[in-house]
């Protein structure tokens, strides 16, 4: 591969600047992005290989990223297992949410193919467009995010819903996330027989359960998706939110890579973890909304507060892009990092 920066840093092999791609790099503040959103619904573009891929290339083509994700969205595999998932202007919603254990008992685990899933074909194409340039990364979310989802209907800061399913009826949560759990191994594995060279898991609502309910509901089941995908011989990065309190259990997972949110020290947290895992982030998306010289500033200081951050880190943000985000910010960001590996004065030394 050409650029394999991202596969050595997950590898924890040294590299001479961090590798980087950002959550939501493909979106809504490129114009190009805009244009063709302007023309399709949001459902409409995930579910046609050839938009996607396009949407997909678009930082790259811009930014010269090490990576390109994948254009979709986590919520394709509940649409696929039977719920009925719609896109507002306030965000995703599912009409026929889960309330009961006859729900889940409809509920499908689907064949994990192209016609089911036509991001499959988006990384087909993809593998065919760039070649061995850069790493194709794949996604989806995690068991207890889509259960956020699933149960709720909708985003929430709290997930009342989900939380009081999970307490009230443990036993129907469980098998909830079970079939999750399987249709996410087979969607996942797909993924990487289509072409995907790393995988990246969203577990973005890990962070509003106690670290009592993340040891009942999300560590086994991420522990079984992990473990059965283990074969597949493909590096995995596991990106929590607002999960500090929680990084003790997650340290048990055999990742290659924790993404994490501009709350955590990405030291202390690497300190705490050893070198087992790599650390992936994780600077807050609203510093893009500023200048392009605090943009470099605050690049600069997330990568140099990591001692070491040539071997198994990789620069990225807490959270996806965000929609108002100038273009030129977001190059900011890109070039500072490219610019690492022409100023040894910025390296770590020993």
């Amino acid at each position: 591969m050409l650029n394999d920066l991202l596969l050595k840093a997950l590898n924890h092999e040294i590299v001479p600047r961090p590798p980087i791609w950002l959550m939501r790099q493909a979106g809504r503040y490129l114009p190009e992005y805009q244009r063709i959103r302007s023309q399709v619904s949001f459902l409409e573009l995930c579910n046609n290989p050839e938009l996607a891929v396009e949407v997909s290339l678009q930082p790259y083509n811009r930014f010269n990223t090490d990576a390109v994700i994948v254009f979709s969205d986590i919520l394709l595999p509940a649409q696929k297992m039977g719920l009925e998932l719609e896109f507002t202007e306030d965000g995703p919603r599912i009409n026929n949410l889960i309330s009961s254990d006859m729900d889940i008992k409809r509920l499908q685990i689907p064949l994990a193919n192209e016609e089911t899933y036509p991001t499959l074909s988006a990384i087909n194409i993809l593998k065919k467009e760039i070649g061995e340039k850069v790493p194709i990364i794949g996604f989806s979310g995690a068991p207890w995010t889509l259960f956020c989802y699933m149960t709720e209907g909708y985003s929430s800061s709290n997930f009342y819903k989900a939380k009081k399913f999970l307490h009230s009826n443990p036993q129907a949560a469980h098998q909830l996330l079970s079939k999750i759990t399987n249709t996410l191994f087979l969607y996942l594995t797909m993924q990487v027989n289509a072409g995907a060279h790393v995988l990246q898991i969203f577990d973005t609502w890990a962070g509003i359960l106690s670290l009592e309910d993340y040891k009942t509901y999300v560590l086994p089941y991420l522990k079984h998706l992990i473990s059965d995908l283990m074969p597949l011989k493909t590096p995995i990065i596991l990106y929590t939110n607002n999960s500090h309190h929680l990084l003790s259990k997650i340290s048990m997972l055999k990742i290659a890579a924790l993404s994490l949110d501009w709350r955590c020290n990405l030291q202390d947290v690497r300190e705490n973890f050893g070198s087992n895992i790599g650390l992936q982030g994780n600077l807050d998306p609203t510093i893009l909304l500023t200048d392009q010289v605090i943009v470099r500033e605050k690049t600069k200081n997330m990568i140099q507060s990591i001692k070491n951050w040539q071997v198994g880190y990789i620069c990225n943000l807490g959270h996806g892009v965000l929609p108002n985000t100038p273009v030129e910010n977001v190059h900011a960001m890109v070039d500072t990092v490219f610019e690492f590996a022409n100023e040894p004065t910025l390296a770590f030394t020993s």
